[in-house]
């Protein structure tokens, strides 16, 4: 099987002639940056794994706002939990780079997982993994000040990446982390300038490179 698919826990000890079936059932996706692929409340007829790049899934508040639930990169599964129940996307799935994805027909998937225990024992795991992440964000908003949330959110996306003479980059805009971060931009502007000017981090038009990932964790707990 492609280490792309690899990279996802659902594959995990997978017997080899399972893997052949699956693999066999999917289709290859490629989507730019920007571009949508999924719409919250469209029907889920797709499981879809990303095996590159990095997409941002995001809901519409009551005021009409976007609000960024979760960033995402290869081997995560967006929106599989609507697919797996057959109910609506709750959210919309939008590329931030330019995107390389597997698709599968909800109904071949779902087939496939009913075969197979193996791969419903992993969808319960993968699934508990998401829920324990959006636990453990939802007591950071509650219980942390803000450059404590947003020092641990670059840091947790910083382990995603490849370090490139010595730093991280993450590439998402001021706005991205303030939703990420459940604060305003112009809080986040300032934090993010108090630390460029510290030497700890060096920002630009949608990125923010991490020059030094232990003094900004630091900066982050002791504003707590």
């Amino acid at each position: 099987m492609p280490t792309s698919l690899r990279k996802c826990r659902l594959f995990d000890a997978i017997p080899a002639e399972v893997e052949d079936q699956v693999r066999r059932a999917a289709s290859a996706r490629s989507y730019r940056a920007g571009q949508v692929l999924m719409y919250e409340e469209d029907r889920a007829d797709q499981f879809l794994l990303v095996t590159d790049g990095r997409v941002r899934v995001w809901r519409t508040s009551t005021q009409g706002t976007a609000m960024t639930v979760h960033l995402l990169g290869p081997g995560a599964m967006p929106g599989c939990v609507a697919a797996f129940r057959e109910v609506p996307y709750p959210a919309t799935v939008t590329a931030l780079s330019d995107v390389r994805a597997l698709s599968w027909p909800s109904e071949r998937m779902r087939e496939l997982v009913r075969a197979h225990p193996g791969l419903a024992a992993n969808f319960v795991e993968m699934i508990a993994e998401r829920n324990e992440e959006m636990l453990q964000r939802l007591h950071e908003v509650s219980t942390l000040p803000v450059a404590q949330r947003l020092a641990r959110a670059l840091i947790r996306l910083a382990a995603d990446e490849v370090p490139v003479d010595g730093a991280v980059q993450v590439g998402l805009s001021r706005q991205d982390l303030a939703e990420l971060t459940a604060t305003t931009l112009h809080t986040v502007s300032r934090l993010v300038s108090r630390w460029e000017r510290a030497g700890i981090v060096a920002a630009g038009r949608k990125r923010v490179r991490i020059l030094d990932p232990d003094r900004l964790l630091a900066e982050g707990e002791a504003a707590g």
